[in-house]
């Protein structure tokens, strides 16, 4: 099988001595003009006790077990084996010129990555990824890093998506830098002598004018006619062939492909969506990640991956003794439910060769954070060039009805087009206008998001119909549930699953739910909603786990409305 890019092997690596680092930098995009000459130190200099905090997590703080948060995303690499790593990927594209790193800063501390900004002495600029250990397995973070070097070499390769290029990637340990790697091109903002930004800039959900805000989302829509362009064979994760295990590599990812030097290079394998690799799962040999041939088996895997997961965390003596433990079986049995639930996801009068249910490629984090556009252009009705979509971590094959609208621009309150349908609106207080003018902005975004999708997909328009909304509500409260935060975290899902015995009377009885549920389950789910709705009030930074970037972490304790309690955790002085 033939390797796509440059993948290091493991040779010995020292700190070179002309390679430096900054101390406590970091940037908050990728767009990142230049590195000020403040506060180096040289990577050889031992005596410097600093040193280790360039691999430290500093971007905020958890409000509780902030250290051992902290602990998950420290991220120690050996520095000087960057050298070696970027030398040979030159000598491999046949650049033979020598070159070498003279300074190494830290760009951004993501969610799930650490990326450092590597500028080299002939002024080429590389972008270095190192994913933090996190709760993830050493395999879950080899298959996450395989399959989004795959991903990225086929939209590249198959549908010239601009992707920034990678440079050189290694998914184990075993390399100079030993730890994980992804090392890619940077785009800075004159890249190739254009003027990038980040499309976030130009993103004002509420602010700016309809137009303005089409003309974003517009942007994103393009992004997904390459992402969605291909049907593929089977649900699951991109790799290359080489990747797979031998009874996947002879199985084609999709038909009809013409050019030779692709028809061998990808393959789909095991699913690399968070919710399949969770703790729990990482020592399970029994665990299905796929691939998965229909929409059904896909669904109901969602499923049996929770209930496996949270049974072997019961096996842990200390797990089933906490309080984790003495809700995990309510939890179990909930998603029993939700497996019970699965096969009614997929109306019955939907073919099973029906574009809705095609295998399609899911980007997880399609946003204007994620995106890079070109400003060069001079078409006040165009005003971005070009697009780079960046971070593929967890992309996957799913049924393109499961998909649903990007995470930004999904809106599942009630809709509101104009003020004019809101009696008395005039007279309302401050707050409830703002409230009002939230709804409208929202039901306009996504109402254009929609109408976008119709115009450049018209045979996946129903994926957003109120009927494809309702059945997609109990997968997309499941996959999005965590186990470890907060015990009434279930009562979403339980929700939805409730919410499902009343389909038929909303769809004309083409949509019939086989859950059942008694008075009293009924009852107990409407006061653990209503528990769970003041939770959520006094609940602070519910949607971030508890994290707080550290300028309003430092700013809220100087004030006084972050107070540690008698357990180091802090909580709103209310």
């Amino acid at each position: 099988m033939r390797r796509a890019l440059p993948v290091c092997t493991r040779s010995s690596s020292s700190l070179c001595s002309f390679i430096h680092y900054r101390k406590f930098t970091t940037r908050s995009t990728l767009l990142s003009s230049s590195i000020d000459n403040s506060d180096f130190t040289t990577l050889g200099d031992a005596s410097d006790g600093e040193r280790d905090q360039f691999f430290r997590y500093t971007w905020g703080t958890w409000l509780k077990n902030d250290e051992s948060e902290k602990a998950k995303r420290y991220t120690p690499f050996a520095i000087g084996g960057i050298n070696e790593i970027i030398q040979k990927s030159r000598n491999q594209s046949n650049r033979v010129s020598p070159s070498h790193v003279v300074s190494l800063a830290s760009l951004s501390e993501g969610k799930y990555n650490r990326i450092y900004l590597a500028e080299l002495d002939d002024g080429s600029e590389y972008v270095l990824r190192i994913p933090y250990p996190m709760d993830l397995s050493r395999d879950a973070r080899k298959a996450r890093i395989q399959s989004e070097v795959a991903t990225m070499d086929f939209l590249r390769r198959k549908w010239a998506m601009l992707i920034p290029e990678v440079i050189s990637w290694c998914p184990t340990a075993d390399n100079p830098l030993e730890r994980e790697y992804i090392l890619m091109e940077f785009i800075s903002p004159n890249y190739q002598n254009k003027r990038y930004e980040n499309l976030m800039q130009n993103w004002d959900p509420m602010g700016s004018s309809v137009l303005e805000r089409a003309t974003v989302l517009k942007v994103i829509v393009s992004l997904m006619d390459k992402i969605l362009a291909t049907r593929f064979s089977a649900f699951g994760s991109l790799y290359f062939t080489e990747d797979v295990s031998p009874d996947l590599q002879n199985k084609l990812p999709y038909e009809g492909e013409a050019a030779n030097e692709l028809v061998d290079r990808w393959r789909i394998g095991p699913t690399v969506e968070n919710k399949f690799w969770q703790p729990g799962l990482d020592e399970a040999g029994t665990i299905d990640r796929g691939p998965w041939y229909s929409p059904s088996d896909y669904l109901l895997a969602t499923a049996t991956a929770h209930i496996t997961a949270y049974t072997n965390l019961l096996k842990d003596p200390d797990i089933a003794s906490s309080e984790l433990g003495s809700y995990l079986p309510s939890w179990i049995e909930t998603y029993r439910q939700y497996a019970a639930l699965t096969p009614a996801l997929i109306p019955s009068d939907i073919p099973a060769d029906s574009d809705l249910l095609s295998p399609r490629l899911h980007h997880p984090d399609l946003n204007p954070m994620n995106v890079l556009v070109d400003r060069s252009g001079n078409d006040p009705n165009e005003p971005f060039a070009s697009a780079y979509l960046l971070d593929w971590e967890g992309s996957a094959i799913k049924p393109f009805l499961f998909h649903g609208a990007p995470d930004f621009i999904n809106y599942r309150g009630y809709k509101i087009y104009k003020k004019e349908e809101v009696e008395g609106y005039d007279s309302l207080p401050p707050e409830q206008k703002a409230q009002i003018d939230y709804m409208i902005a929202a039901t306009s975004n996504q109402f254009s998001f929609e109408f976008m999708i119709k115009h450049s997909f018209p045979t996946l328009i129903n994926a957003y119909s109120p009927r494809a909304k309702l059945v997609r509500e109990p997968y997309s409260v499941a996959m999005a549930t965590d186990y470890d935060y907060h015990p009434l975290e279930i009562t979403d899902l339980r929700e939805a699953l409730i919410k499902s015995k009343h389909w038929s009377a909303v769809t004309d009885n083409l949509l019939v739910s086989p859950v059942n549920f008694s008075e009293a389950q009924i009852e107990k789910q409407s006061k653990d909603a209503e528990e769970w709705e003041q939770t959520l009030s006094n609940l602070p930074f519910y949607s971030t786990k508890g994290w707080v970037p550290q300028d309003m972490f430092e700013k809220y304790v100087k004030e006084g409305k972050l107070v540690k309690n008698e357990r180091g955790e802090y909580v709103l002085n209310t």
